[in-house]
């Protein structure tokens, strides 16, 4: 895997664990930050009994990720 690919993916993973530590500690099923990538929002949902992750950018990284 390139260097390039592997550090987006190690960046996304970081960032929506990240959104879904403190979406878990205050209680949210939805929320959005600036994304540290780009100058868009990224925007996280947690769904089901296990909390599992919904997360995406709307801005120019396009990053996303489901759990």
């Amino acid at each position: 895997m390139p260097d390039q690919v592997r550090n987006s993916f190690a960046t996304t993973i970081r960032d929506a664990l990240k959104l879904k530590k403190v979406m878990i500690a205050r209680g949210l099923t939805r929320a959005q930050a600036k994304c540290p990538e780009c100058d868009g929002m990224v925007q996280g949902r947690l769904a089901g009994p296990k909390n599992h992750m919904r997360f995406w950018c709307d801005g120019t990284c396009k990053r996303s990720l489901m759990e």
